[in-house]
């Protein structure tokens, strides 16, 4: 992620652009058809494990509010169970910090991680400084990290975005993946003397033209291919709607992000993490990233990006007060954090269970995102999220499944609202515990499911069994 910027007077008329859209978009509201229709037997697309789901921080923010040795990431407050809420998840600590003066974790810090993946189940991508890179530093605080997180680990990283280190000034103009894999190189070996065991991963490009050579040249040696990807920008000022975020042909484009990526990766034995997303780089945007449009956006991404072949995907975001960007938590009081709309789409995406993801197709003229899990418990699970302000009604079909299912509805008061998300009825408690209402009935008969969709409704469908 590139350092955000701040442009309160462009926010403004992208929010007042947003907001007119959205009053056009109600008058013109209308009610539309669809049919999905889900796969029984087929071949499943992938599966979402546990553990594929995870936020994502700087190792230390330019105030240290957040970062590794904040003190923050410990057993404290509402913070663990807001985790243990979104289920057994990953933390990746890492981002454009890493690189600048980063250098390790404290002794203290790493007692606080230790107690935070015992009290919840999450464990650790763990990030070391390559752009300013110290051998005897390296070697110390990987030998530390290891020591402290054993089995807490999920991988090691060396660096963050190595293909922008020329523009921000780490490297001369001209510098290529060659010379990067190089450098890597030297970082990985430490990394693997001083933790045997624990998988090395990289590159966590922020664009994908050096991943076929980084994978080419770590055949064998890397598991796990990093990359990064936000569908909007706040760079050079905001550019992007929050009907932007979500419209077809960015979802589609995102998910053949994926699926090339994706390939790359098999294509070297390896398999791809999404290590670095959300709604907007460089800290997300106002009216945009922390508003409801981010809930469905994160929802569908999710799934998306299984079914197109990435086994984790990490939402990037912050412990501290500056809640109006695409963080999942904002900061209230110490060690108290508030769950944000993004954080209530990766709820329902919890909600809908982990297990193989089935092929699902959508037939309609509007904007629907469908999505099928089969859990472990053997139960199927169909997602939907209706992306535009028409109400969708959805024949839901899927063989000859007859009976009573039932669902679980996320609704906001509008697209653009900041509060309001609820699941079910209700939202995520004070303390971070979370307990819907009692589920809708859906009956189905022959096979077939009707469930109808408010604007920028979405819900999760149990098929009956």
């Amino acid at each position: 992620m590139r350092p955000r910027t701040r442009a309160g007077l462009a926010v403004a008329a992208v929010a007042a652009i947003a907001a007119t859209a959205a009053v056009q978009q109600a008058a013109h509201a209308a009610t539309v058809q669809a049919t999905v229709t889900v796969q029984l037997s087929g071949t499943p697309r992938g599966t979402l494990a546990e553990g594929h789901l995870g936020l994502s921080f700087e190792s230390m923010p330019r105030t240290n509010d957040g970062g590794v040795n904040s003190g923050k990431f410990d057993a404290r407050g509402n913070l663990p169970q807001l985790l243990r809420t979104l289920g057994p998840g990953t933390l990746r600590l890492g981002g454009n910090s890493v690189d600048r003066t980063y250098a390790r974790a404290t002794p203290a810090a790493l007692q606080g991680l230790v107690r935070l993946s015992d009290a919840t189940g999450w464990r650790y991508v763990y990030s070391t400084n390559l752009a300013h890179y110290d051998a005897a530093a390296t070697t110390a605080d990987a030998a530390a990290v290891r020591a402290a997180l054993g089995p807490r680990l999920r991988s090691l990283v060396c660096g963050n975005e190595p293909d922008l280190y020329a523009a921000n000034g780490y490297r001369p103009a001209g510098w290529t993946v060659g010379a990067y894999v190089a450098e890597a190189n030297r970082c990985l070996a430490v990394l693997r003397a001083q933790a045997p065991g624990v998988p090395v991963s990289g590159p966590d490009t922020a664009t994908p033209g050096w991943l076929p050579a980084y994978a080419g040249a770590q055949r064998g040696a890397v598991t796990l291919l990093n990359h990064h990807h936000y569908p909007l920008s706040n760079c050079n000022g905001p550019n992007g709607s929050a009907t932007a975020l979500i419209a077809k042909g960015k979802r589609a484009d995102e998910a053949r992000l994926v699926a090339s990526a994706a390939a790359t990766a098999r294509g070297a034995g390896m398999r791809l993490v999404m290590s670095e997303v959300n709604s907007a780089a460089c800290g997300g945007i106002a009216g945009v990233s922390d508003t409801y449009a981010s809930a469905l956006w994160a929802l569908d991404y999710v799934f998306a990006g299984v079914a197109n072949g990435a086994h984790g995907m990490y939402f990037h975001g912050a412990l501290d007060r500056a809640c109006t960007g695409y963080t999942a938590l904002c900061e209230t009081a110490p060690h108290q954090y508030r769950a944000q709309p993004i954080y209530y789409g990766l709820l329902l995406a919890r909600l809908a269970g982990t297990g193989a993801v089935l092929p699902t197709t959508v037939s309609t003229a509007g904007n629907l995102a469908a999505h099928t899990v089969r859990g472990a418990d053997g139960r199927v699970r169909v997602v939907l999220a209706n992306m535009s302000a028409d109400t969708v009604r959805t024949s839901l079909r899927a063989g000859d499944r007859t009976g009573a299912g039932s669902l679980l509805r996320m609704t906001a008061p509008s697209l653009t609202a900041t509060s309001g998300v609820r699941i079910q009825g209700r939202t995520v408690a004070a303390d971070g515990t979370f307990t819907p209402d009692a589920a809708t009935p859906v009956t189905c008969t022959a096979g077939t499911c009707p469930v109808t969709l408010a604007p920028y409704g979405a819900a999760v469908v149990t098929l009956p069994s």
